[in-house]
């Protein structure tokens, strides 16, 4: 049987209908067995669901402007850059 990582490493091609036969059947077979890898699998369905049924829509130009000049003066190595300070 695959171990949590294993099926943590493949739940997106799991997801998308991207894996073998053989290895949907493990992965199916693990989640069958494994709660917390089921509650992780049925997370990322139903977010999957929910985002691609939200559809797009314009920000008021003001808006993207107030935002984008936040995110300039911010700059590299600052809040919402995902690097840390030193």
């Amino acid at each position: 049987m695959l171990s949590c990582k294993d099926l943590l490493e493949e739940l997106g091609n799991y997801l998308d209908d991207e894996v073998s036969v053989d290895l949907r059947r493990e992965l199916e077979e693990h989640l069958a067995e494994c709660r917390p890898c089921k509650v992780v699998a049925d997370s990322a369905r139903q977010t999957v669901k929910i985002v691609t049924g939200c559809r797009s829509f314009e920000l008021p130009s003001k808006f993207s402007a107030k935002i984008m000049a936040k995110i300039r003066a911010a700059g590299p190595g600052r809040a919402g850059s995902g690097e840390e300070e030193s």
